[in-house]
């Protein structure tokens, strides 16, 4: 091959990883991972700690957990898309050994329009 083509696959390269990178951070929705509960702090009113992560791509505007227990004990926080933990004060009692579901609502803007997508994770409270 000459040095003509070698330059130009390059550039080609490049620029198409470039292209990739940028719809892949802008268009294309980040994940939510790893939503847990951390901990139970509190007497009254109790609070579940909650924590979470993102892959690549779009984060989002607002992020909305609702936490259900088995025993009945619910609450709800709504948080901006930049956080990576937060504190949802609960109605009722929750217990340590208890099972629990997090349904967590993301609301996206991409290109101005509103987009959301709904996960529920179930674990039990270590």
């Amino acid at each position: 091959m000459n040095e003509k083509a070698l330059r130009r696959g390059f550039w080609l390269s490049f620029w198409t990883v470039i292209i990739w990178m940028t719809v892949r951070g802008a268009l294309i929705p980040a994940r939510l991972r790893n939503p847990r509960m951390t901990a139970l702090s509190g007497i009254e009113p109790v609070y579940a700690m909650l924590s979470w992560g993102y892959g690549p791509g779009n984060r989002p505007v607002n992020v909305i957990f609702d936490v259900q227990f088995a025993g009945g004990a619910y609450g709800s926080v709504t948080v901006d898309g930049e956080a990576l933990e937060a504190e949802a004060p609960l109605i009722g009692k929750a217990h340590t050994s208890e099972s629990y579901t997090i349904t967590a609502t993301l609301v996206y803007r991409i290109l101005g329009q509103i987009v959301t997508r709904q996960m529920q994770v179930s674990a039990q409270v270590e």
